[in-house]
């Protein structure tokens, strides 16, 4: 399948290197390479991350039940079941998803259903949303046919 087989030296995760799409790690500072296309390679050194690197979005997809605690700096888009402790800078729940628990993040938009107790700076309610539970917030949008109940706070 594949005929050519080189070893490129990695410099860092600012220099792009040509690799396979099947990249294998050869020890600590080769990598080997097939067939090439260009691809970024990171640092294997942790202290040389940035606290301002962007993280991709997980997803909780239909028909996926998930129970238990999720923390991260990122995004999370719930499409399935979700029960449990959030901790996120965005949350989204989808059209069929459903998130029970206690929210904390900086924004958060529903468009399925929620219930528990949410603190966030931004919440968006969608028109087929449900929101059920004790809910602080700064800033809120509810679309018409949005439905809140329970006890909303303003934080200032």
């Amino acid at each position: 399948m594949f005929s050519k087989k080189k070893k490129v030296k990695v410099e860092s995760k600012d220099n792009p290197i040509e690799v396979s799409a099947s990249v294998t790690l050869d020890g600590d500072d080769f990598i080997e390479v097939q067939d090439p296309e260009v691809v970024f390679v990171e640092d294997k050194d942790p202290s040389a991350k940035t606290a301002s690197k962007t993280m991709k979005p997980s997803i909780i997809s239909e028909g996926f039940e998930f129970i238990g605690e999720v923390r991260s700096q990122g995004d999370l888009t719930v499409d399935g079941i979700l029960r449990g402790t959030l901790s996120l800078n965005t949350v989204l729940v989808g059209a069929g998803g459903v998130l029970e628990g206690d929210v904390s993040c900086n924004r958060m938009c529903v468009k399925g259903m929620f219930s528990g107790n949410l603190e966030c700076m931004d919440l968006i309610v969608g028109s087929d949303a449900v929101v059920d539970g004790n809910i602080a917030f700064q800033s809120i949008t509810i679309q018409r046919g949005g439905v809140i109940k329970g006890m909303l706070f303003k934080k200032e």
